[in-house]
């Protein structure tokens, strides 16, 4: 199952959804599941590194949205609420693969991007494969941080959630996230030293 690109509603949409969706309105409940899935598959994508476990991570999120749905007070804005129900599923997933020998797909890179990652037709060969190499080093060094920056990362830099979003989710403070994600950030660029010549402009490298 692939997840088509869409954008996140908007606060104002998304309670409006939510309410008609909590009064039994099927259509608003797909609705949020549209406009959602590809951040929360993205997210489940990022922290498991496998994406058939992605995609079971997003079906049982919206699941578990559908059974809670009714009893969602509004205390913390619904996509709040989502990513936090994604990031526990994800982080009991890594647990019971630390209990088991890995598999095939969680020990080589399986070329699945998403969609904003896809180089662009328009770009020349060379271009395109340098691009290409980049991101896979850049997903393979993400892949090697520790889960809580890890997470941190994917929320602030990659998806665009903000400190407070990202501390609602994490029921952290704010303190605590800026520190993870300035750790997170210089583990990556110690973890992408080993490449840095991919990361070089044409003209250095060949002078």
């Amino acid at each position: 199952m692939s997840y088509p690109t869409a954008t996140a509603a908007q606060p104002s949409q998304d309670d409006a959804l939510v309410r008609r969706a909590q009064q039994g309105d099927e259509a608003a409940f797909d609705r949020l599941v549209e406009l959602f899935a590809p951040r929360v598959y993205q997210l489940a994508y990022r922290l498991t590194n496998n994406p058939e476990d992605a995609r079971d991570m997003a079906q049982e999120a919206f699941v578990r949205v559908y059974q809670a749905l009714p009893r969602f007070k509004g205390d913390a804005a619904f996509s709040t609420w989502l990513y936090r129900i994604v990031t526990n599923l994800c982080y009991d997933e890594l647990k019971r693969r630390r209990r088991r020998a890995p598999t095939f797909s969680e020990t080589h890179d399986d070329d699945e991007f998403s969609p904003d990652e896809l180089t662009s037709a328009a770009e020349g060969t060379e271009d395109a494969l340098l691009r290409r190499e980049r991101q896979q080093a850049v997903r393979r060094a993400i892949t090697q941080l520790p889960e809580i920056f890890r997470l941190v990362l994917v929320l602030y830099d990659i998806q665009g959630h903000s400190y407070q979003e990202i501390a609602d989710i994490l029921r952290q403070n704010i303190g605590t996230v800026k520190s993870r994600l300035n750790r997170a950030r210089h583990m990556l660029r110690e973890a992408l030293s080993a490449e840095r010549e991919l990361f070089e402009t044409r003209d250095s490298r060949t002078v």
